[in-house]
């Protein structure tokens, strides 16, 4: 696999840039590299959780819907 621009410039962030700096040009599969499901619940509120699953739950709904028609 060819080292491209891309990789380049990913690589040189992780370098020259504080941590705060470099999340800035990661991909979110990156920031989440090396942590698992449950460290990342871990970093957010019950609350976060719950609200999150009612809003995918209302979009499954809400595209379902959009498909009958």
């Amino acid at each position: 696999m060819p080292y491209t621009m891309q990789d380049f410039r990913r690589d040189f962030v992780k370098e020259h840039f504080t941590p705060e700096e470099r999340l800035e040009g990661l991909t979110l599969e990156e920031r989440l590299q090396g942590l698992s499901p449950e460290e990342v619940l871990e970093a957010l509120s019950p609350n976060e959780i719950e609200n999150y699953l009612q809003r995918r739950k209302q979009e499954r709904t809400s595209r379902k819907r959009k498909k009958k028609k």
